[in-house]
């Protein structure tokens, strides 16, 4: 690759506008587990010694991979999302925080939804699972960041959450536990299943005009226990109108696959307090659109992570970024984020 790898540019509204209509929102926050948030970044590239992932995988993960006749060669590790199926995930990590008790981590029932919670197989173990209660209305008003919901849009979030609900994905990562003494305790996860079941999904009624008529019925949905896993000590902390503020930046609801995973990954190199971090520009490139690269496709990711930088400068995420050449000879980017983002 040249050394002289540059960012393609796009025109874009002026970052200035979109941040003076984000500087007012609201600073509320909410957790998001950091395994969740691991899982979603997760990507394979091709310059790494990757070993066969099935090859490792426990016999008890692979049949239930068998049972759910599903082609192993099919199967990624990590959580593989469209940028809908991601805005969802957040808008449901946003609610479960919402309504939970969070205070007394505890209590029984911490994080664990409004709705109770079940005992579900995860990583060898029986682990309580959050269920989650919500209107769609509510849901999908948190999708649109607050904007006008119509009926459309609200089968739109049905549509959604039933393709969740029909999709598995492969998570295996290490949980650490940190003792007093100054050891630790590692625990390897492996688990193929849902992210989400849906328990109970509303019946809407609208009237001729596409104005939905009924809001009180509820959805409920019992979520993977990847949602709550370690969450009182590995977590990041989003702002409540994190949606919103994200659509005003990028100037459209539809957001880019490219713009939610670099957003993500700041944000986690922003929560470990990493404030000036780097990565190789190659890498960046697989981490936001691996699917893009394996199909020789790198200028189009260029060209989305031009808009996708301009977006997390006008959140205020991102203050600069320079692109530098790395000790391989490669072009690497050195982000400088900002500390005091909230």
């Amino acid at each position: 690759m040249s050394q002289k790898e540059t960012i393609l540019k796009v025109e874009t509204p002026p970052i200035s506008h979109r941040r003076k209509n984000i500087k007012d929102l609201g600073k509320n926050k909410f957790r998001r587990a950091g395994h969740l948030q691991d899982q979603i970044l997760k990507f394979n590239y091709p310059k790494d010694n990757n070993l066969d992932l099935f090859k490792s995988l426990k016999k008890e993960t692979i049949k239930d991979i068998e049972n759910a006749n599903v082609e192993i060669k099919e199967i990624v590790e990590g959580i593989k999302l469209t940028p809908s199926k991601q805005k969802v995930i957040d808008c449901l990590c946003k609610l479960l925080h919402a309504r939970s008790q969070t205070l007394y981590r505890d209590k029984a029932n911490y994080y664990l939804g409004n709705e109770g919670f079940e005992m579900q197989p995860y990583g060898g173990e029986n682990t309580p699972a959050p269920k989650l209660g919500f209107t769609l209305y509510e849901l999908t008003k948190e999708y649109k960041g607050g904007e006008r919901v119509g009926g459309k849009d609200i089968e739109n979030i049905k549509t959604i959450l039933q393709d969740l609900n029909n999709r598995c994905f492969l998570l295996s990562y290490v949980e650490t536990t940190h003792k007093k003494d100054g050891g630790r305790i590692e625990k390897k996860i492996e688990n193929f299943g849902k992210l989400l079941h849906i328990l109970k999904i509303s019946r809407t009624e609208y009237n001729k005009d596409n104005i939905e008529l009924s809001k009180k019925e509820n959805t409920v949905i019992l979520l993977s226990p990847v949602f709550i896993r370690q969450i009182d000590t590995k977590f990041i902390l989003y702002p409540n109108d994190i949606n919103r503020r994200t659509i005003i930046a990028y100037g459209s609801q539809n957001l880019s696959d490219t713009v939610l995973r670099l957003r993500e990954y700041l944000i986690r190199e922003l929560s470990s307090k990493r404030f000036t971090c780097e990565i190789y520009i190659d890498r960046l490139y697989y981490m936001l659109n691996e699917k893009w690269m394996k199909d020789s496709r790198k200028k189009k990711v260029k060209e989305y992570l031009n808009k996708a930088l301009d977006t997390v400068k006008a959140l205020g995420l991102l203050l600069s970024y320079e692109i530098k050449t790395g000790v391989t000879g490669e072009p690497k980017i050195v982000f400088h984020l900002n500390k005091d983002w909230e």
